[in-house]
């Protein structure tokens, strides 16, 4: 994503129409995908209270399982994404039931410990199975054009992947008996418990879509940059940015957060030099936290 933008970079005094469409494309796939990396972090926090440090990890994991897939083994790219998605959801109700649920009445800290060294555990494989070095998945779909703009194939794929998926869940939080439930869940734990809605149950689904969230982001990312084991890293500094700018445990204050997080990232990066762009995002992030410490959507889910 950054080399994309840096390629369409021209002189700082002017932009032209076909470069800001351009530049609007890549703020709306990034906002996507930030919208799906916030939207996992949150749900997991807005049902169990739970910070999640190993949600880029997460990230990570669906990146490298696109990659393998499709370069080692020689499955279809866009058939990987699915099996990326359901890995992913296994993932996170293994971790759930082996690292949090123990400790789910434990002091926060305790938690924050334990999903740091999964980060550290999972970085670390990654690390020891494919090294450490950059990776990439060339994919020449060529490119197709829309209002003078010439969007690379891979990437307009991503880009309504994205989408898409944002439409989906949100779908699924208001329209379903089960997201009702999440959504019930995350206002109040004790209510939902009188109602008669599964608590435990609802945590062990609630981590695992968190982490199906978190890659189905990642399994996208490999049609747009190369990969690293640490790349989770700068997407999950981001959805914490996202999170408290639309309000802890706010679904949706996690997808708009997203958006707006990937607007400030690709009109930054064109416009501002250097890191002028993460500058521009903190500084953000600060405001919210003197003028509206709830965030946008104060909270609620």
């Amino acid at each position: 994503m950054a080399d994309s933008v840096t390629a369409l970079q021209l002189s700082p005094s002017f932009i032209r129409p076909s470069t800001f469409l351009q530049l609007l494309a890549f703020a709306i796939l990034l906002g996507g995908i930030y919208g799906l990396v916030a939207l996992g972090l949150t749900m997991i926090f807005g049902v169990m209270d739970v910070i999640n440090f190993a949600h880029g990890a997460l990230m990570v994991v669906g990146m490298y399982i696109v990659w393998w897939l499709s370069t080692a083994v020689g499955l279809n790219p866009f058939l990987t994404i699915p099996i990326a998605v359901v890995a992913l959801f296994v993932l996170g109700i293994a971790i759930h039931r082996l690292t949090i649920a123990p400790i789910m009445d434990a002091p926060q800290e305790n938690q924050l410990i334990v999903t740091f060294g999964v980060l550290l555990i999972i970085v670390s494989a990654i690390e020891i199975t494919f090294s450490a070095d950059p990776q990439s998945r060339v994919l020449n779909l060529g490119a197709v054009g829309i209002g003078g703009v010439a969007l690379p194939g891979g990437q307009l794929i991503a880009l309504l992947i994205a989408i898409l998926a944002v439409v989906l869940v949100w779908a699924f939080l208001q329209r379903t008996q089960l997201g009702r439930a999440i959504r019930g869940t995350a206002d109040d734990r004790e209510a939902a418990q009188y109602v008669g809605i599964n608590v435990p149950r609802i945590d062990y689904l609630t981590f695992g879509l968190g982490a199906a969230l978190a890659g189905l982001a990642g399994a996208v990312i490999p049609f747009i940059q190369q990969i690293d084991p640490h790349l989770g890293d700068t997407y999950l500094i981001n959805a914490f940015v996202i999170v408290v700018l639309g309000g802890l445990g706010s679904f949706p204050g996690a997808l708009v957060g997203g958006m707006i997080i990937g607007f400030v990232h690709v009109f930054g990066q064109f416009f501002l030099p250097g890191s002028g762009n993460q500058i521009a995002i903190f500084l953000i992030f600060i405001l919210v936290l003197l003028l509206k410490p709830e965030g946008l959507f104060g909270g609620g889910s």
